[in-house]
């Protein structure tokens, strides 16, 4: 008799992670959240509309610079951050580029297209925070900008204290 278990790809017994955590390196943390990761067709077309605007941005610059990143609780957006992240800076992850092993889960060419023209055109330095996580519990007045000015000297092992 066969059994569920052995008519699926994936093994449904490894425990899941309830809150992906961008701070968080692991690298088979990260290896098991990029090749889980599994886009629906919403996502994968926000992932297509962001990596566009972001492959046209050096021949058509503008002031637009940003992106806010919001849902629900438990809506994906930290795997939507972390996942973008890696694959902009193409960290290696388990000897395998993340842009390489993100691309088998998203499944668009076109992704795939603006990722390869990003990943070899445009050099990016991924600085990730959770905000909530690094910002200081000694005073409610750090502007945000602090926080990312202290994350980056982190990041570039530097002293914090400024």
């Amino acid at each position: 008799m066969t059994r569920i278990a052995e008519l699926l790809e994936r093994d449904f017994s490894k425990p899941i992670e309830e809150i992906i955590k961008v701070n968080n390196t692991d690298e088979d943390s990260v290896y098991t959240e990029l090749t889980e990761y599994v886009a629906t067709p919403r996502i994968r077309g926000e992932y297509e509309r962001l990596f566009h605007a972001m492959a046209d941005a050096p021949s058509m610059p503008n002031e637009g610079v940003g992106v806010w990143i919001s849902g629900f609780f438990g809506s994906g957006k930290s795997s939507f951050a972390k996942n973008l992240g890696y694959v902009l800076a193409n960290r290696t992850v388990r000897g395998k580029s993340a842009s390489e092993l993100f691309l088998k889960q998203v499944e668009s060419k076109r992704v795939s297209e603006y990722l390869e023209f990003l990943n070899q055109g445009i050099p990016y330095e991924v600085f990730m925070f959770d905000v909530q996580v690094d910002l200081s519990v000694q005073t409610n007045a750090e502007q945000i900008a602090e926080v990312m000015y202290r994350v980056l000297l982190r990041d570039l092992d530097y002293a914090e204290d400024w």
